[in-house]
């Protein structure tokens, strides 16, 4: 994969190293927009980027160019990471098909927490809506025509009815109650960024409406902590091609992570997109 960062564009040139489709539609983030056939509108906070793409190149244009090479993590060696997963677990090749240009994105913290609370036992489609339903209402409308991610000064002020309207259910409450907290001293980003994951995973079971599975979303999604592997319908569908025995949520959890290691959050996500993929076929 060879990658060029200019002043408002990034432009990568893969041999299946990098499939924006993949990377959006595997269950790590939803606020984005399909606008045409071979292009995408991502938003991050008040930030967006423009993505088209062919089978060779794909092409990212924003005026925070720096923002977006974070954001996909394009820094970063995923054949390496391949090689280690495999070193790990050799037999695990057949889960990199349909799915190993995939990347694991560094999203807004706030922004991740907030979306993975709307998305426990939830679809994908109604999670986007919502969002984009609260982006409308909060936000402010950018120049690619869609809406910003509403600031934290922004979402402080929604009320139980607002969330009520935009149909959160019971969530309403959990979304209140989180982002009063969210933004505090005790809940300040800066501040647990410098936490272990065990102590990270606590803090964020401590706010309503996040669990483990959720936690283990928002660490890998936003707090760049691969060593957690959420487990969730297509994890605990997988676990029969690597065991007949029987086992909880948590079971499954330990059984990957004591493979993979500081690896498992990488792996958890090429062996999600090829459950999701061979559903698919």
């Amino acid at each position: 994969m060879e990658i060029e960062k200019q002043k408002d564009k990034i432009v990568i040139k893969h041999k299946n190293d990098f499939n924006i489709e993949e990377i959006l539609n595997c269950g790590q983030v939803f606020s984005y927009y399909k606008t045409s056939e071979k292009s995408y509108v991502v938003i991050s906070g008040e930030k967006f980027a423009k993505i088209t793409f062919s089978a060779t190149q794909t092409t990212i244009v924003s005026d925070y160019v720096d923002y977006f090479y974070n954001y996909f993590d394009l820094d970063r060696d995923y054949l390496k990471i391949k090689r280690e997963i495999l070193r790990l677990s050799p037999d695990f090749s057949k889960f990199f098909s349909g799915g190993d240009s995939i990347r694991i994105l560094n999203q807004d913290p706030v922004q991740t927490i907030i979306s993975f609370i709307v998305s426990a036992n939830n679809n994908i489609k109604r999670i986007k809506n919502f969002l984009t339903n609260l982006s409308e209402r909060f936000g402010e409308k950018l120049p690619c025509g869609f809406y910003s991610f509403p600031s934290l000064t922004k979402l402080k002020k929604a009320t139980i009815s607002d969330f009520d309207e935009l149909k959160a259910g019971y969530r309403g409450a959990y979304l209140v109650d989180t982002i009063q907290k969210l933004g505090t001293q005790e809940f300040d980003t800066q501040n647990l960024k410098k936490m272990t994951t065990k102590d990270l995973k606590n803090k964020l079971i401590s706010l309503r409406g996040i669990g483990s599975k959720v936690a283990d979303c928002i660490l890998l999604f936003s707090f760049q902590r691969s060593d957690v592997f959420p487990v969730d319908t297509w994890i605990r569908k997988s676990f029969s091609l690597f065991s007949d025995e029987q086992k909880n949520d948590r079971q499954i959890e330990q059984y990957f992570l004591g493979i993979f290691k500081e690896y498992s959050g990488y792996a958890q996500q090429y062996l999600y997109n090829f459950m999701l993929n061979k559903t698919a076929l």
